[in-house]
């Protein structure tokens, strides 16, 4: 019974243990993102690269992580930093931050040191930044060699401008909608144009009908009148003829 227990905490312990790895692990990864490689090179001695995060926004954060690895025997790190630049409105250079990776460190052959920094990006920064390596090293009893290469790192989207399209993007949408709503209406008024001046000639034929119609009445009203007069005068003309006598 007691090595069951023993078997239980064991295997319990080893859980915790991977859990925790795991969970580092996953913050190692949420924390560096979409992580890209901007610059690697080899020089006399050493080597070395910078990844950073593809991609970050004005006030958010941008991570750099810089790896040496020795090449030659003896080499000795005098300093090791790593500058980043930003652009304020994507036009004025600024300094976002100086790393110092490591300074006075010797490194066995083959060895590789590793560091990672993350950065907060102003709100008014967009665009490239710009990263700067500054490295000074010796390697035995030779001269100490500098080296500073510069490259593009990390862009910061310019969000004030992505919602500024965003915007424009739904004004035209609406725009082409209004307009289309517009011809409609458009042509539905030049169809009732239509109607309406086929109901006023319709109307004005109508009128002249009408006028006929009362001339024919006026017509017929006076012969009316005229048949009766001319009845009425013959009536009384044999009305009044004198009788002849047989």
């Amino acid at each position: 019974m007691v090595t069951d227990l023993r078997g239980r905490n064991i295997s319990i312990v080893v859980f915790v243990t991977l859990t925790i790895v795991l969970a580092s692990a996953n913050s190692v990864k949420a924390q560096m993102g979409d992580v890209q490689d901007f610059f690697s090179a080899e020089y006399g001695g050493v080597s070395i690269r910078i990844d950073a995060s593809r991609e970050t926004v004005p006030g958010g954060n941008l991570t750099i992580a810089t790896m040496i690895n020795a090449t030659a025997d003896g080499v000795r790190i005098e300093y090791l930093n790593v500058s980043v630049y930003g652009f304020i409105n994507g036009r004025q250079q600024i300094s976002l931050s100086s790393i110092t990776v490591m300074a006075a460190t010797p490194l066995e052959f083959n060895q590789t040191s590793e560091s990672q920094s993350t950065i907060t990006v102003p709100n008014d920064v967009w665009g490239i930044t710009y990263g700067q390596v500054l490295l000074r090293y010796a390697i035995k009893d030779l001269p100490s060699t500098e080296r500073t290469p510069g490259f593009p790192l990390t862009t910061v989207r310019n969000v004030y401008l992505e919602n500024l399209e965003s915007q424009l993007r739904s004004l035209n949408q609406s725009h082409n909608m209004l307009s289309g709503v517009f011809k409609n209406m458009t042509i539905e008024f030049d169809k009732l144009n239509q109607m309406y001046a086929e109901l006023q000639g319709n109307y004005s034929q109508l009128q002249g009908n009408v006028g006929d119609l009362d001339s024919t009445r006026r017509v017929a009203v006076i012969l009316t009148v005229t048949t009766v007069f001319f009845v009425a005068t013959t009536f009384y003309l044999v009305m009044r003829r004198p009788k002849e006598y047989w």
